[in-house]
């Protein structure tokens, strides 16, 4: 019997160590804040520029880094404002090794490339939170998520538009959603006053251009896909730095605000 007790403690303990390496701890919200302008009929043509004069008006995020490497991350700028239908976004972005597939397989494919992320979330704990990854293209890679790491890849942002054009030395993103699909999937109508969780994150690859044979690892990015070729060189940029030793943006952590102001 007490041998018995001895294996089932061990195995016990075996299995919380295998859980605490798998399964980061879920960490705290940061109280950083995105302060999207509100404001009655925006005049923006979706079109991948964000150039109309009620742009002007938008609060410019500028405070993106390297959580995970001591480098200047390249620059990259955030504009958001709502009026009483939908919420417009923009993503301008310097990047002199775009990492682009011709073609995609799925939508999946988008691990493999250069993207802009934003993440939703209606708690703190990330128990339901929506992600879409939009890369240089405009193509959009939209899943929810529970922590830790269950996707439903099936998911879409009903409504969600998005809109890319190549830059000199980057590319520019352009994008909205209905108002209506924010209180669909449970969030708050946003209206001045209106705090919701959100995260804003970049994939910053590169081309491996060294020739050596590189094998293809698993990973908890590329969800187990493979790729046709080299992998690309992985970095990692976000608008919160989660304070975590490997690079996760699926985590609490990594999360801030958007309030919506007038």
């Amino acid at each position: 019997m007490k041998t018995q007790l001895r294996l089932c403690f061990l195995s016990f303990l075996l299995t919380s160590v295998v859980f605490a390496a798998e399964t980061p701890p879920p960490g705290k919200c940061s109280e950083q804040t995105y302060q999207v302008y509100w404001q009655q009929q925006l005049k923006i043509q979706l079109d991948g520029h964000a150039n109309e004069p009620a742009w002007e008006k938008a609060e410019v995020e500028k405070r993106f880094m390297f959580p995970w490497k001591p480098a200047p991350a390249p620059e990259t700028e955030f504009r958001a404002l709502c009026d009483d239908k939908y919420f417009y976004f923009s993503f301008r972005v310097q990047d002199a090794d775009i990492v682009v597939l011709e073609r995609l397989r799925d939508e999946e494919d988008e691990v493999f490339e250069d993207r802009m992320e934003i993440y939703l979330c209606r708690d703190e704990q990330m128990k339901n939170y929506f992600c879409f990854e939009m890369d240089s293209k405009g193509r959009v890679f939209d899943y929810s998520g529970a922590y830790y790491r269950r996707f439903d890849t099936k998911w879409k942002f009903e409504g969600l538009e998005t809109k890319a054009t190549p830059l000199a030395d980057g590319y520019e993103i352009e994008g909205r959603i209905p108002l209506k699909s924010f209180t669909a999937q449970g969030f708050p109508e946003l209206r001045p006053g209106t705090k919701i969780r959100c995260g804003l994150y970049r994939a910053e690859f590169s081309h491996d251009r060294s020739g050596k044979q590189v094998e293809q690892k698993k990973s908890i990015h590329n969800l187990g896909r493979q790729l046709d070729g080299p992998p690309p060189l992985e970095e990692w940029i976000s608008w919160v730095d989660p304070q975590v030793k490997e690079p996760d943006f699926h985590i609490p952590a990594s999360l801030g605000w958007l309030e919506i102001v007038k």
